[in-house]
C-alpha cells in the first residue's frame, strides 16, 4: 500500500500543479470552453483519487472545486477572478493535505467549510482576505508555536516513457558492446591489467543496467489496486455476489506493459462477472456457495509474465457455444464437425461472438474475448482458456518482457544456433556419461537424472528442423519449471553462456509458441530466443493451473516435496581431490565448468588456468593434478568475481540437515553439515574469493 499512497501523492501534485497554470490560463480567456474542460477533468479525476484511498476532507474540496467548475460549464454561472481564487485556494488547501500525507504528519488543523463556502455562487464579493484560518480568528492570533510547520518532502521526478525507452536502448547497446569486446580480449589472450580494466567496466554497467531496468518496472499490484471497484459495481448491477482475490501482486512489470494489459484484463474480468458466476439461487441449488470467487494471479517463469483470471462459476458449454457461433455465422456445420470440445470453447476469441440475448451495458455487443486475445497478441503474448462445465473457468494471458536484458544459454540445435534462459536451468548434462540412462515410457523417452526420471524434449523435432546427432552424443539441458518437477531438452551443443538483449520479433513467429523474441550474440549472429514455458506447454509435458506451470501427470521416482525452507538447504555433496567428500550450498554454485586438465599450470603451490580468456586460480587441487582428460570446476562468484575450486566426483544434490556446525580448523572450510547421518564439511567460498581476488591483484 506505501507505493499506491506514494504514486497517489506523486500523481496528484503533478495534476495539481497543472490545474493551477490552467486556471490562470482559464482566467485569461473564459471563453476557452476546451481549456476549461480540461480543468474540470483534472478536478474530477483528483476527486476520485481521494475517494479511493478514503480522505473526506480531500474529496470534500476537490469536489466542491469541480461542482463549481460545472455551473460553468452548463451555463449556470459565470467565470470571475473571485472564483478563480477560491479555486485556487483550495487547490493549495488540497497542496497542504497531500504535503502533510508525505511527511507521516496530522492533516492540518481547523475545517475546510469557509474554503469551500467561497466557492458558492453567494460569495462572489468576497474580498481578497487569507482564508487559511477559521472565521472569527485572525492570522495574526496564530502564534509561532502553533503555525505548521513545513514539511519535509520527498519529491520525485516524472519521466517520459520514450526517454526511459532511449536510455533502456542505450545501456543494451553497451552491454552488447561489452561481450563484443570481452570476446575480443579472450581471443587475444590475457593482459592483468586490461582483464582489470574491463571486470570493473563490466561490473560498473551492470548497475546502471539493473538502474535503468527498475526504472521502467512497476508491481502489478498498482494494476490490481482499482479492480476490486470494478468487480463490486459489475456484481451489485448484474444481482451477484462476487468476491475478488488477488495472488503475486509483487510481480513486477514493465510500466508500459502495464498499460498494455489494463484493457484486455478488464474485459476478461467483464465476461467472467457477466457470463461466469451464477446468480446466487443457481449457486446454492448447484451446491456451491452464495458469494463467488473470482481469482487475479501473477507469476514470473523466466522472461514471461503469467496473468491468471479463473472463477468458480458455471464454466463455458461448449455445445452452446458451437450452436451460438453457427447461429451468428461465424463458422459453418462442416467445420464444427471435426471439432473438439477444447477448440469449440475457442470460439468465444472469434470476432462478434457473443452468447448475450440482450444487449446491456456490460455486455452483448460482441465485443470481448477478441479484444482481449487481439490485445496480448499485439505486444507479443498468447491466451489460454480452459473451462470445466459446473467448475469454472481459467484464462491466462502470458506475457513477454518487450525489452530485457537476461542471461542466456547459445545453444545448437540441428545446424543453428537459439538461445534459451539461463533461469531456471537446473544443470547440463552429458548424454555420453557412462552412468546415464534413459527409458522409453508409452510415447515419451525419459532421462535418468539424481534419481529422478525426467522427460525428455528433442528440440529438433519440436523446431521441425532436420538432422542431429545420436542420443549418446547430446547435451541435456535440464530446466526446472517447478519445485517438484523437471524437463530435460535435448540439444546437440551448449555453445556458451552469455548475456543477451532479448527484442521483440513479429506477432506472426510469437504466435508459434516457439519464440520470445530475438537478440544478437557476442559474435553479432543474429538468433531467435526460445521460449521454453511455452514449448513444454505444447509438448504436453505442462499445463497451467494456479498461475504456475505444472508438469502432468506424476514422472518422479520420489513424491517428496520441497518447501522453501528445504531449497535453503541444499547443497552440491562432491569428492574433491584429496579424496575427502565436502559440499556446497547450491544458492552459491553458479554452474560446474569442464576444462582441459593439461591447460592447468603449477607454481609455487598454487593452480592457475586460462577460463575465458582471464588468467584464474583453481582451489581445491591437491598434490599433482591429472596431466590429461577432463578437469570439473565448481564455479561461484563474490562481488562480482569468479572462483574456481576443482573436484573429483559429483556424488549428487542432497540436504543438509541440522544447519552449519562450526569449529573446523581446515583451511577454506568454514564448518559442517550433516547428510545423511554423516558430517561432511563445507568449502568456504568466501575464503576462496578472497584468495582468487589476491592473486588477481598481485597479477596486475
Amino acid at each position: 500500500m506505501d507505493d499506491l499512497l506514494a504514486e497517489f501523492v506523486a500523481e496528484t501534485r503533478e495534476m495539481l500543479d497543472a490545474l493551477g497554470g490552467e486556471l490562470v490560463a482559464w482566467e485569461a480567456d473564459p471563453a476557452d470552453r476546451e481549456r476549461l474542460d480540461q480543468i474540470f477533468r483534472f478536478a474530477h479525476t483528483v476527486k476520485g483519487s481521494c475517494g479511493f484511498f478514503d480522505f473526506p476532507r480531500l474529496e470534500k474540496l476537490s469536489h466542491a472545486a469541480e461542482e463549481a467548475l460545472d455551473e460553468v460549464r452548463r451555463g449556470n454561472r459565470q467565470a470571475s477572478p473571485a472564483l478563480v481564487t477560491a479555486v485556487l485556494r483550495v487547490i493549495d488547501r488540497i497542496t497542504d493535505h497531500i504535503n502533510a500525507i508525505d511527511a507521516g504528519q496530522e492533516l492540518p488543523a481547523g475545517g475546510d467549510e469557509h474554503h469551500i463556502a467561497a466557492l458558492s455562487a453567494d460569495a462572489e464579493d468576497v474580498d481578497d482576505a487569507p482564508l487559511d484560518s477559521e472565521p472569527g480568528q485572525g492570522a495574526a492570533e496564530e502564534s509561532e508555536a502553533e503555525r505548521p510547520r513545513t514539511p519535509v518532502i520527498q519529491r520525485s521526478i516524472r519521466l517520459p516513457v520514450e526517454l526511459l525507452d532511449r536510455m533502456m536502448s542505450g545501456v543494451s547497446d553497451l552491454v552488447l558492446a561489452r561481450n563484443d569486446l570481452g570476446r575480443g580480449l579472450r581471443d587475444m589472450g590475457g593482459d592483468p591489467v586490461v582483464d582489470g580494466t574491463f571486470e570493473r567496466m563490466s561490473a560498473i554497467l551492470d548497475e546502471v543496467r539493473d538502474a535503468v531496468t527498475r526504472m521502467r518496472m512497476q508491481r502489478i499490484e498498482l494494476l490490481f489496486s482499482s479492480l476490486p471497484r470494478l468487480v463490486r459495481d459489475l456484481s451489485r448491477e448484474l444481482d451477484k455476489q462476487v468476491l475478488v482475490d488477488f495472488e503475486g501482486g509483487d510481480v513486477e512489470l514493465d510500466r508500459e506493459m502495464v498499460e498494455s494489459i489494463r484493457d484486455p484484463l478488464t474485459h476478461a474480468i467483464r465476461n467472467a462477472v457477466d457470463h461466469g458466476f451464477e446468480p446466487a439461487a443457481e449457486r446454492r441449488a448447484a451446491g456451491k456457495p452464495d458469494v463467488g470467487t473470482l481469482t487475479i494471479g501473477a507469476t514470473q517463469a523466466g522472461n514471461q509474465i503469467y496473468l491468471n483470471v479463473r472463477d468458480d462459476g458455471r464454466g463455458i458449454d461448449a455445445e452452446k457455444v458451437a450452436a451460438k457461433a453457427l447461429e451468428k455465422g461465424l463458422v459453418d456445420a462442416k467445420q464444427l464437425e471435426g471439432m473438439s470440445t477444447r477448440e469449440k470453447v475457442n470460439l468465444v476469441f472469434l470476432p462478434g461472438f457473443s452468447t448475450a440475448e440482450t444487449v446491456t451495458a456490460v455486455s452483448g455487443r460482441g465485443v470481448g474475448m477478441d479484444v482481449v486475445r487481439a490485445n496480448i497478441e499485439k505486444v507479443g503474448g498468447g491466451v489460454e482458456l480452459s473451462s470445466k462445465l459446473g467448475e469454472g473457468t481459467s484464462l491466462v494471458m502470458r506475457l513477454p518482457l518487450t525489452l530485457s536484458i537476461i542471461d542466456t544459454l547459445s545453444v545448437d540445435i540441428a545446424g543453428q544456433r537459439f538461445v534459451m534462459p539461463r533461469s531456471g536451468v537446473e544443470e547440463i548434462v552429458l548424454g555420453a556419461d557412462e552412468d546415464r540412462h534413459f527409458h522409453e515410457l508409452g510415447d515419451g523417452t525419459y532421462l535418468e537424472f539424481r534419481g529422478k526420471r525426467v522427460p525428455c524434449l528433442e528440440l529438433e523435432r519440436i523446431l521441425d528442423l532436420d538432422g542431429g546427432i545420436a542420443r549418446s552424443d547430446r547435451t541435456y539441458v535440464v530446466v526446472r519449471f517447478s519445485r517438484q518437477h523437471l524437463i530435460a531438452f535435448a540439444v546437440d551443443a551448449v555453445i556458451d553462456h552469455e548475456e543477451a538483449v532479448i527484442k521483440p520479433i513479429a506477432p506472426e513467429l510469437t504466435a508459434t509458441g516457439l519464440y520470445t523474441g530475438a537478440t544478437l550474440l557476442n559474435d553479432g549472429t543474429p538468433v531467435l530466443a526460445l521460449d521454453m514455458a511455452s514449448i513444454g506447454l505444447r509438448s504436453g509435458l505442462m499445463k497451467i493451473g494456479k498461475g504456475v506451470e505444472e508438469i502432468a501427470g506424476e514422472t518422479e521416482v520420489s513424491g517428496d516435496t520441497d518447501t522453501a525452507a528445504d531449497v535453503e538447504s541444499q547443497v552440491m555433496h562432491f569428492i574433491g581431490f584429496d579424496d575427502v567428500a565436502r559440499c556446497i550450498p547450491m544458492s552459491e554454485l553458479a554452474r560446474i565448468e569442464t576444462i582441459d586438465a593439461a591447460t592447468v599450470e603449477e607454481h609455487a603451490g598454487t593452480y592457475r588456468a586460462v577460463i575465458e580468456g582471464t588468467l584464474r586460480e583453481i582451489a581445491g587441487l591437491a598434490g599433482d593434478p591429472p596431466a590429461d582428460g577432463k578437469l570439473r570446476l565448481l564455479r561461484f562468484e563474490r562481488d562480482g568475481r569468479a572462483a574456481f575450486y576443482a573436484i573429483r566426483a559429483i556424488v549428487d544434490v542432497a540436504e543438509a540437515t541440522g544447519g552449519l556446525m562450526e569449529g573446523s580448523g581446515e583451511a577454506l572450510t568454514k564448518g559442517y553439515v550433516v547428510i545423511g547421518s554423516k558430517p561432511v564439511p563445507m568449502i568456504d567460498t568466501a575464503a576462496i574469493a578472497a584468495g582468487a581476488e589476491q592473486v588477481a591483484e598481485a597479477g596486475r
